[in-house]
């Protein structure tokens, strides 16, 4: 899977940069402290994707608690699990405008990783863009390109679609009042 362009998390061909599963060594987080750590975690790998391909690009996420918009949402497809992932950035230099982004990006079993197939600025205006796709529901906010820049998520994707993932269907456009979450567990 993915394409020419697409890197594993890290780069350098090794496991992703962070342990998805569990949340940081020592720590007591809520659930929706965990979820916000771990979209936060996607994003930050979608952007050294971004700024190790586009020479001079030098975009960064706040540090953690991540205090701009940032949407997640993901779906068990072919086999894995793909995130679509909706977030504002700023430049290194801090002298441009923050820029939205959209990402996206799938596990890959076989090398353990986290591995993005496209992470992409949307030009403004932000408007032309669609909130949804076939597995990002209308309430999600993850502004798309144009379904030629994503692979996961056409119309045609839905009949194998296995699982949506309870940690990342909700949004979290703010994390001073983050949304409830749900405890029960997936049937």
């Amino acid at each position: 899977m993915g394409s020419l362009f697409s890197s594993t998390a890290g780069g350098d061909g090794g496991a992703a940069a962070f342990d998805y599963a569990n949340p940081p060594p020592g720590s007591r987080m809520s659930k929706e402290d965990i979820v916000a750590f771990r979209i936060s975690q996607l994003v930050d790998v979608a952007l050294e994707h971004y700024n190790s391909n586009n020479p001079g690009a030098e975009f960064e996420y706040p540090e953690y608690p991540p205090t701009t918009e940032m949407n997640a949402v993901c779906i068990g497809f072919r086999e894995t699990f793909w995130y679509h992932l909706g977030f504002s950035a700023r430049p290194v230099d801090a002298t441009a405008e923050t820029q939205h982004f959209f990402a996206e990006l799938y596990f890959d079993r076989r090398w353990c990783q986290i591995v993005v197939e496209t992470c992409t600025i949307l030009e403004k205006p932000l408007c032309r863009f669609r909130a949804s796709c076939a597995f990002c529901p209308d309430e999600s906010n993850v502004l798309h390109p144009s379904s030629a820049d994503f692979f996961c998520g056409k119309q045609d994707h839905e009949k194998e679609f296995f699982r949506k993932r309870d940690m990342l269907v909700r949004p979290f456009n703010s994390f001073m009042t983050p949304p409830d979450i749900d405890s029960t567990d997936d049937p």
